[in-house]
């Protein structure tokens, strides 16, 4: 009799280099396409995704959905202090609002941001990417 193995957590090793863009309608549309294709380390994407899927279509996260440390390092499988340089890290960048600066960050509430400077840029790159067509490869030789 054979057991199934437990899941496994995600880890920057096992992330896709890059997800297939989906159309960009919402704000959380928008920065999961500006963190895809930033040059942030993968342990900083990884928390920047464990943040974004408690976040609603705004960017806001709810207080009581807000993850704080303990359950960022459960989502992302990465150590404390990973989670906490990856959130020093993505805070002086610009991808995330600390609601209040003085809180530690196993206290802390998060809103996702996009840097100022980024957002008109990354908005004309969704653009021209959403209005490129989609190539499929043909993987069989048999027609």
């Amino acid at each position: 009799m054979s057991t199934s193995a437990e899941p496994r957590r995600p880890s920057p090793a096992n992330m896709p280099a890059r997800r297939p863009v989906a159309p960009v309608t919402t704000f959380l549309d928008l920065y999961l396409f500006g963190i895809d294709s930033s040059s942030l380390h993968a342990h900083h994407q990884l928390v920047a995704y464990g943040l974004a899927i408690h976040a609603d279509a705004d960017g806001e996260i709810p207080p009581q959905d807000q993850p704080r440390l303990i359950g960022l390092v459960h989502d992302t499988g990465l150590h404390a202090g990973q989670v906490a340089v990856a959130l020093t890290a993505l805070r002086q960048r610009g991808w995330i609002r600390q609601t209040r600066r003085s809180d530690r960050y196993e206290s802390a509430d998060f809103r996702l941001a996009i840097p100022a400077q980024l957002e008109p840029r990354l908005r004309r790159r969704a653009a021209a990417h959403q209005s490129q067509p989609t190539t499929t490869e043909r993987t069989t030789t048999d027609a």
